[in-house]
């Protein structure tokens, strides 16, 4: 009789880097993960250049370990070819053309929605808005309610309490981007060196100009960019 694999509580994610999914969470639940362009897998890679079984993630007694399942190379962990590699959080893997990020530990825990916590910062100083134009980032959370968060002159996002989004994701970097007021109502997302990149429109960037209605995606944060007037 084949066993079940045993579930497990969620204590490690893969984060896609690149493309339309960029930001997507895929939770490591099982004690044996397959990973591969089969729809029989447990994580499925729509890219041509993966293989139809491509990987698995065991979890042993030392933690969660990648094995190469098709012997062609294709595997590769921080720019190595593997067949076989204990995965510490943070290690970048690349299968085909797909790139992730491994998390782990601390990481998986929930992540509950943003909060501003940062705007206590800004009681009492007036937004330098140049006529009554409002920016703001809305957030679509899983109970299908938005959160807007109004944009300040310069607005912080990340991971450090100190940000004004505070953003409870270890996918997502301490000081991970800032938006700016330019000029002419104009608003520029600058990503600040962060592990897992910013993304406008599904494309990663440096910085950007943001127009009405671009989605930015910091971990697994989806927000949409809105210009009106008050």
């Amino acid at each position: 009789m084949t066993q079940e694999p045993q579930e497990l509580p969620s204590t490690a994610y893969l984060v896609i880097q690149q493309g339309r999914e960029a930001g997507k969470r895929l939770e490591l639940c099982k004690d044996y993960t397959t990973i591969g362009r089969s729809r029989d897998c447990d994580i499925f890679l729509e890219d041509v250049t993966v293989h139809r079984k491509q990987a698995s993630i065991v979890y042993t007694d030392a933690g969660f370990v990648l094995r190469d399942d098709h012997g062609s190379g294709d595997s590769i962990v921080n720019g190595r070819t593997i067949k076989e590699q204990l995965l510490n959080d943070g290690d970048q893997l690349l299968f085909g053309n797909t790139r992730l990020t491994f998390f782990a530990q601390e990481a998986t825990r929930p992540i509950p929605f943003a909060s501003s916590r940062g705007h206590e910062l800004h009681l009492g100083r007036r937004t330098d808005l140049s006529a009554g134009i409002v920016a703001r980032l809305e957030l679509t959370n899983m109970r299908g309610g938005i959160q807007s968060f109004e944009l300040q002159a310069e607005t912080t996002i990340g991971r450090s309490r100190d940000c004004d989004i505070f953003l409870e994701d270890l996918a997502v970097s301490r000081l991970h981007a800032i938006i700016r007021q330019q000029p002419d109502d104009i608003y520029e997302l600058a990503d600040q060196h962060s592990a897992t990149g910013t993304f406008v429109n599904g494309q990663p960037i440096i910085d950007c100009r943001l127009k009405e209605g671009d989605v930015v995606q910091i971990g697994a944060n989806s927000f949409t960019f809105r210009l009106s007037r008050s």
